[in-house]
């Protein structure tokens, strides 16, 4: 991956050199059409326009290739990025709705760095539409972990971890690999919401009066009834 990368950043210069070198080109054969046509008296002629409209037009057609270009890889990132993270979430998830993830040594530590990747290639996205999607993609594959590792306040079972403590520090071949701490770590921090990142309806209001007396007449009733007992309850002074 590195050597690609490496590839990649020199094809990169190359492209770019190219085009400097044409819009210089374009920038010189420009200035002497007009140090012609400023001549006393004027010394161009209309065979003299060919030169630069070519060069202008390879210009033009170079930085339409380099633009898509651009967009095209950055799209292929995109897709490469979420896929990983869907292809992460698939390693844990259980055989049906019932069951706890997982909890294979190899499928935790292949799930987090199959994270760790998808993070390498969004943060080399480079168009603003394609790394807002990303962002989008990554907080539902959050949403996902989360409730797949962390499914109530007590967690999963230590037993779900390591069948005894010091089975994380060493364990017989007869039993069970502990999970990776590190692959643990990794999860459960990914999971936890990122900080600096607001909520993106933290400013959405309550429900209106209006709103709640139309839900007690028109439906859902049952939800109603449950806003105005608590708007009910907050209304009692305290005790």
């Amino acid at each position: 991956m590195e050597a690609s990368l490496h590839f990649e950043s020199a094809m990169n210069i190359l492209i770019w050199f190219t085009a400097a070198v044409l819009s210089v080109d374009v920038l010189l054969i420009g200035f002497i059409l007009v140090q012609r046509v400023c001549a006393e008296p004027p010394i161009v002629s209309i065979l003299d326009l060919g030169p630069f409209i070519i060069s202008v037009g390879v210009l033009v057609a170079f930085l339409t290739f380099l633009f898509t270009l651009r967009r095209g890889r950055s799209d292929d990132l995109l897709n490469a990025a979420t896929d990983l993270l869907e292809k992460a979430y698939q390693m844990l998830s259980p055989t049906n709705e019932e069951d706890q993830p997982k909890n294979d040594r190899r499928a935790w530590l292949s799930a987090a760095r199959l994270i760790r990747a998808a993070e390498k290639l969004g943060a080399r996205i480079t168009e603003e539409s394609h790394r807002l999607i990303y962002r989008e993609n990554r907080e539902y594959w959050r949403a996902r972990f989360y409730d797949l590792i962390f499914p109530s306040i007590e967690g999963l079972p230590s037993t779900f971890y390591a069948e005894r403590p010091e089975h994380m520090i060493s364990h017989p071949l007869d039993v069970r690999a502990p999970l990776s701490e590190k692959s643990i770590a990794f999860l459960y921090r990914f999971v936890r919401w990122p900080k600096g990142l607001e909520d993106p309806i933290k400013d959405e209001p309550n429900f209106t009066e209006e709103e709640v007396e139309r839900m007690c007449t028109f439906g859902p009733r049952g939800l109603g009834n449950l806003l105005v007992s608590v708007r009910q309850l907050r209304q009692k002074p305290e005790s």
